[in-house]
């Protein structure tokens, strides 16, 4: 292996000046890469500071969900609603019926007016057993089953 010494000259020249020229500038790295890295670290700390945020909202749900595990299911004890026999048999009506307007109701219970089958549907509707829906002129009533749920319709015996 032959090496010509002026090759050996000429590499050692050339390293001095690529070394030179690495010494005389400001930052190893040129402007554009430079920008890149800041651009890459301000990038990965709005990211760290999301999943900081993200990893607290899971702790704290991942808390409340310990919280609701370890309390006992609480039954509600169910509302007693003392109700007259004509206000159950309005229930049974408007359940059978599926809706009842005031005047449906006055001719079932074979009332003169009106006023005491819109007062009756009114105080069931407040008790909460009645869900009210106006249509129109009319004002119909309908039992819903799910939201009496928690109710327990307590009428005298017959």
């Amino acid at each position: 292996m032959v090496v010509d010494k002026k090759e050996i000259e000429e590499e050692l020249e050339r390293l001095k000046k690529e070394i030179s020229r690495l010494n005389n500038s400001d930052n190893a790295y040129p402007d554009d890469a430079q920008e890149l890295i800041k651009y890459m670290v301000a990038e990965r700390e709005r990211t760290n500071k999301i999943l900081a945020s993200i990893t607290e909202k899971i702790k704290e749900l991942s808390e409340r969900l310990d919280e609701l595990d370890e309390e006992p299911a609480k039954l509600e004890k169910p509302k007693e609603v003392p109700l007259s026999d004509t206000d159950a048999k309005i229930i049974e009506f408007v359940q059978t019926k599926g809706m009842a307007c005031a005047d449906e109701v006055k001719e079932f219970m074979h009332y003169k007016g009106r006023n005491a089958a819109c007062a009756r549907l009114n105080r069931l509707h407040m008790l909460g057993l009645l869900d009210r829906y106006q249509l129109g002129h009319k004002v119909y009533y309908r039992y819903d089953a799910g939201k009496a749920i928690n109710t327990l319709i307590v009428s005298p015996p017959q």
